[in-house]
């Protein structure tokens, strides 16, 4: 064993070592090389440390052909091994259309359609190509439609879904490995339905925090225009008046005549100022370590850190249960299950709990202090009853309807301080202006 591959190529016995390209289970690419006997070895110690491998290639490129492509083997057993990076494969900043399409929910949506609609379709013995030829129809949008058509064009050729999915933006990451699993494990319809489950809930969530906002968004973008008319419009013609008159205008006037004339003359000051804060946040969120440590506080902030971590439980348990009802192992899916957690620093100590299960630990007792206690409760009993899919999705459930309820208690009691907080400001603009006459009607007595 010297670690060089034979002469007649690596897949004969004997330890060869390969470089790889493989994405994570939260959609980044990740490079390196790996010591194994032959392709498929490689491939299962690569998926064992949840990487869903896209490129492999032996070492010794001199012995061994170019680029071996692992995904386009036109096998349906290696393309059920493989997955790859979804999201990061697009490039580019998105445009403000697709961030506003994200964040109002409609890709989710649509997505979630068409994909139920595969999964009935294949359940029914539609074949896989007819039936994303359907989706390619029945896709609501221009990038959904580009994305199924060049999957059905890869699936044409003979590639694995879970390949050609992998190379398109529109589908999430965790679509790549759960397809993959549903292919090795001849349940594909299965694991659409699930993953059109997932992304219903997703945007089910979505829309309620949303309709919970919609009146304090509103009422703070008036009460925004309201304290702008009056400092740019109001005051300085009360200013101009009053100064007139002359004598000493009182403490509260002359405050307000000042933070005027800083908005009005100044502007440019306050832009500046605003530039420079959104750079040190960018520099900010650059940084790995400043990133974790800011993580890490938020968690402790009242109401922010709550809903931070029923954010990561929901995301967390729900894409756990996804995954172990698919089929994936566990380990995998808690890989796949931390790719949803954007908290840096609950996001390390996950995996952290990844290698103490590894080492022989439950998973309840793995993730401890990472989760609210009733998700560590629910993880617990699914461990002790040996139905840990089911627990997991019950605590996403419980741990979505806690951060409804908690999002809608902070709404009412932000929707109060905000119209106390505007009225407090425009009682101050009338006492100011009030005194400034008062004043000068004594002082012409």
């Amino acid at each position: 064993m010297n670690g060089r591959p034979p002469d007649d190529g690596p897949e004969r016995t004997g330890v060869s070592r390969w470089q790889y390209r493989a994405a994570t289970a939260d959609g980044s690419a990740v490079t390196g090389e790996i010591a194994a006997p032959t392709e498929r070895e490689a491939i299962d110690a690569l998926r064992r440390r949840a990487l869903w491998v896209t490129d492999l290639t032996p070492a010794d490129a001199g012995r061994a052909p170019a680029v071996r492509r692992a995904a386009g083997a036109s096998s349906g057993e290696t393309g059920g091994e493989i997955g790859g990076a979804t999201g990061a494969a697009a490039s580019g900043a998105p445009s403000l259309s697709r961030v506003w399409s994200r964040w109002a929910g409609s890709d989710d949506a649509a997505l979630a359609v068409v994909v139920r609609a595969i999964a009935t379709l294949l359940a029914a013995g539609v074949p896989l190509e007819r039936a994303l030829g359907y989706a390619t129809q029945e896709a609501s949008n221009p990038a959904m439609r580009l994305g199924f058509d060049a999957v059905q064009d890869a699936v044409r050729r003979g590639e694995a879904l879970s390949t050609a999915m992998s190379r398109q933006s529109v589908f999430p990451p965790v679509f790549t490995p759960l397809v993959a699993a549903g292919e090795a494990s001849g349940t594909l319809a299965v694991s659409l339905a699930l993953l059109a489950d997932h992304l219903e809930r997703r945007e089910a969530l979505r829309a309620r925090v949303r309709a919970a906002l919609v009146y304090p968004v509103i009422l703070g973008l008036a009460s925004m225009v309201g304290i702008v008319v009056i400092l740019l419009v109001v005051v300085p013609r009360f200013a101009a008046l009053i100064s007139d008159g002359g004598g000493v205008l009182p403490l509260s006037t002359r405050a307000l005549i000042a933070v005027s004339t800083l908005v009005t003359q100044w502007w440019w000051m306050l832009g500046l100022g605003a530039v420079g804060i959104t750079m040190a946040a960018q520099w900010m969120l650059r940084d790995v370590a400043a990133r974790r440590a800011l993580d890490e506080r938020l968690l402790h902030w009242p109401l922010v850190g709550a809903l931070a971590r029923l954010r990561v439980a929901a995301g967390y348990t729900g894409t756990l249960a996804i995954g172990l009802r698919a089929g994936v192992p566990l380990l995998s899916a808690m890989a796949l299950a931390r790719g949803t957690v954007r908290n840096r620093f609950l996001h390390a100590a996950l995996a952290d709990a990844e290698i103490r299960v590894q080492t022989g630990a439950t998973l309840s007792s793995a993730v401890a202090g990472l989760l609210p206690p009733l998700a560590e409760r629910l993880l617990d009993a699914g461990e002790a009853s040996g139905d840990l899919a089911g627990m997991a999705a019950r605590a996403a459930e419980a741990a979505d309807g806690a951060f409804q309820r908690t999002v809608n208690q902070a709404v009412t009691l932000i929707e109060p301080a905000m119209i106390l907080g505007f009225g407090g400001i425009v009682g101050f603009v009338a006492l100011a202006l009030l005194q400034a006459i008062y004043g000068l009607n004594a002082s012409v007595l």
